[in-house]
């Protein structure tokens, strides 16, 4: 928390309706409301004239802005002006510059520059942006003091001189007014200070320091994926920085866009395999994703997803010194963000931990070549799986246990709660040119059908809401380009009605689409250079990325509690376990063998991977905890790439 001093003798002990309590700095003091909310007051120097002051705070008392400390009163307290702001319990950056990198660094860009797009928009600059001027408080990265150095300049019957000129912007430094690109060049130059503890301009005293920024380019550290923009934001002529509403959409993989074609990777076309398991054949390299170029959304809904959670995401945000996180993890943590087009969906518990040594029962699924070996206490078992070969038979799992014939030819996905199975046929187009998904119940046989996309657009991998109430079903273009998922479809069973949504971006079709655990869609992108997560809401736009995580493989990439998410890692040499909220790697797993992969979680601290078996040609399911330790063999796999469904078992 800041440093905070007993009042002195001859310190006010109330502004206004304000009760203050300690002296954060001359003239700024720490106080409280009414209410008992705490508050920061600031007094004017007394040769500065009030009414100046307060008129040009005033446009910034109106703004509610994402990432910046509020202004919540001004007025004038005897011949005083005073100025009451939001409290943030949090060390100002200055005190802890040199000791933010990986995730901190990328939350701490994203969560400042996020302030002052909503505050560019509004016709307003911040001014004065420097380490002093942002607190790392307890909810994310707080830009304070917006607008003040201006205003207190106006209200100055002398001149005042640029108080820390290591970040401003040179044209500032030479007279110039304050301005959105000055604002976005002392930004760039804060973020550095974040990462090595100095300004990038540092002579060594002022009169250098004001030098190389008027005449020689920064001095920059190894910054990673942020290292060319900075470098942008910091460049002589401020027409040629990007304004804050290009960082803000950079930093969040908006234009990361591949010009002319796509260059494709991995094997041609989808083979029977890759659409029943939604992976292709080797583990080709995903195609990169088509970034179309469009109109920036506006500020309004980018602030309202940070806003929601997405990179602002508490406890953790900076990763200091002390428990950063592994240089891997260079951008951005992201919690799930609740936005208008959430689907929502029961709580999630996550089941006991314990796992079973042994199996007391071995079941023998003759056609498909699968021996289970399943205990009476698991949390999982096999829900569904498909006949590869001859009939292409569909079975699921009723209640009891038992499993049942359901269809032919279609890929059955069983609900949460055990008793709707979702056929998504395989031969698609056979009697309609309309693409559609059947739904059946265990108990009773009752069955419906829906139809969700015309011809050439096609459906594959259905995946369940937690709460059983939704589908989601990821949509290609035969068409067009097979390779490349266009959309996806939501069904909503109760109303048995299916809506298409096209999304902004197109990928590979092996990378499909998801629920996370509170109802978003999720997908895994890769654009060339970065392998991870993107959420979409239900216009099809993305809100936010986890674009350092690596790539989702298998089934379920959700702990049961919803609190962790499993990866293949960025460099694909093992399963990485990162902390939704934080964005933070709690585990790195390392495969069975170089063939292993990932097909889910078994509970909360154990995962599920397929491994070669013993003879060529065969595969087991393996149950394995957090150190890559086998716990029990699940399955055994006549052959490998059997399309086979886990799911939780479902409440008695």
């Amino acid at each position: 928390m800041p440093e905070i001093a007993e009042l002195r003798a001859g310190d006010p002990t109330e502004v206004a309706q304000y009760r203050l309590t300690g002296r954060l700095a001359t003239q700024v003091f720490l106080g409280r409301s009414r209410s008992g909310e705490p508050v920061v007051v600031r007094l004017l120097p007394p040769e500065m004239e009030p009414e100046p002051f307060l008129n040009a705070m005033e446009p910034l008392r109106g703004v509610s802005v994402v990432g910046a400390a509020q202004i919540l009163a001004a007025g004038v307290a005897g011949e005083q002006a005073y100025l009451v702001t939001e409290f943030v319990d949090g060390p100002a950056l200055k005190d802890v510059g040199g000791t933010v990198d990986g995730v901190g660094l990328y939350r701490l860009a994203a969560g400042t520059i996020t302030a002052l797009v909503a505050l560019h928009q509004a016709g307003l600059v911040h001014g004065d942006i420097r380490p002093g001027n942002v607190l790392l408080g307890p909810d994310g990265p707080r830009v304070i003091d917006a607008g003040l150095e201006q205003a207190m300049a106006e209200a100055s019957v002398s001149t005042r001189k640029v108080a820390v000129p290591a970040y401003t912007a040179p044209e500032r430094l030479r007279g110039g007014d304050a301005s959105p690109a000055a604002d976005v060049f002392s930004w760039a130059a804060t973020m550095v200070f974040a990462v090595t503890g100095v300004s990038p301009f540092e002579g060594g005293s002022m009169s250098a320091t004001v030098a190389n920024i008027a005449e020689r380019g920064p001095d920059l550290p190894d910054l990673g994926e942020l290292h060319d923009l900075i470098e942008r934001c910091l460049d002589k002529d401020p027409a040629a920085r990007p304004d804050a509403n290009e960082v803000l959409l950079r930093l969040v993989g908006q234009t990361s866009f591949l010009t002319g074609k796509a260059v494709l990777a991995g094997k041609a076309g989808l083979t029977g395999k890759a659409v029943l398991t939604g992976e292709a054949e080797s583990a080709p390299a995903p195609v990169p994703q088509t970034r179309p170029p469009r109109r920036a959304r506006t500020v309004v809904s980018l602030v309202a997803a940070f806003a929601a959670g997405a990179l602002l995401s508490g406890a953790g945000v900076y990763a200091l010194t002390a428990n950063r996180p592994p240089a891997t993890t260079t951008a951005a943590a992201s919690s799930a963000p609740a936005t208008a087009a959430t689907i929502t969906s029961s709580p999630t518990e996550a089941p006991l931990e314990d796992v079973a040594e042994k199996a007391d029962k071995d079941t023998k699924l003759p056609v498909v070549g699968v021996t289970l070996h399943e205990h009476s206490g698991d949390s999982m078992r096999l829900a569904a799986y498909l006949e590869d070969k001859d009939r292409y038979t569909s079975y699921a799992r009723d209640r009891n246990g038992a499993f049942k014939a359901v269809s032919a030819f279609d890929q059955p996905v069983v609900s949460p709660g055990g008793d709707w199975v979702a056929l998504n046929p395989m031969l698609k187009f056979q009697d309609s040119e309309v693409d559609r998904v059947k739904f059946t119940r265990m108990s009773t046989g009752e069955s419906f059908v829906v139809s969700t996309v015309g011809k050439p657009l096609n459906t594959l991998n259905p995946v369940w809401s937690r709460d059983g109430g939704k589908l989601l079903l990821s949509v290609y273009d035969t068409k067009a380009d097979p390779r490349l998922l266009v959309g996806f479809v939501v069904v909503d069973v109760a109303a048995r009605k299916a809506a298409y949504v096209k999304t902004e971006y197109t990928n590979d079709s092996t990378l499909f689409h998801s629920f996370s655990p509170d109802g978003q869609i999720v997908r895994g992108y890769w654009d060339g250079k970065n392998r991870g997560l993107e959420f979409y809401d239900l216009s099809g736009q993305v809100t936010k990325t986890m674009h350092w995580v690596g790539l989702p493989r298998g089934g379920e990439w959700y702990s049961p509690s919803g609190t962790r998410i499993a990866t293949v890692c960025p460099k694909g040499d093992a399963i990485c376990v990162w902390d939704v909220r934080t964005g933070a790697r709690q585990a790195t797993v390392p495969f069975g063998s170089k063939e292993g992969s990932f097909r889910g979680w078994w509970n909360e601290k154990h995962l599920l991977i397929q491994d070669p078996g013993k003879k060529k040609g065969t595969a087991q399911i393996k149950i394995i905890d957090l150190v890559g330790t086998v716990k029990r063999v699940l399955a055994d796999l006549e052959r490998e790439n059997i399309p086979l469904q886990f799911a939780r078992v479902p409440a008695s």
